[in-house]
């Protein structure tokens, strides 16, 4: 596995063989964290797009509902929820 943070200081979740809950769990939390970043961005914009936080509320809320059950999932979930965050972030880049 590779070194835990990337050059930039933020968490490196590539590494995952996704059957560690609490990486996962850190991954999902950092998602939502993310998100909740990006709608408070959107409500002070200028001009709030309405149909962006109604997307980013969405998003957010499948991550809750992920992290929930990390709670009972077994190896197989948790590789796949961790699998799918970790590219999340991945996708986010620096500013997750």
């Amino acid at each position: 596995m590779s070194d835990s943070h990337s050059a930039a200081g933020s968490p490196d979740f590539s590494g995952l063989d996704g059957g560690n809950e609490h990486q996962a769990m850190d991954a999902v939390q950092k998602v939502l964290a993310w998100y909740n970043k990006r709608i408070a961005a959107a409500y002070r914009a200028p001009v709030p797009e309405e149909s962006q936080i109604a997307e980013l509320k969405a998003a957010r809320e499948i991550a809750t509902g992920d992290l929930a059950r990390l709670e009972s999932a077994g190896p197989e979930e948790t590789a796949r929820i961790a699998a799918a965050y970790a590219a999340l972030l991945k996708e986010a880049g620096p500013e997750a």
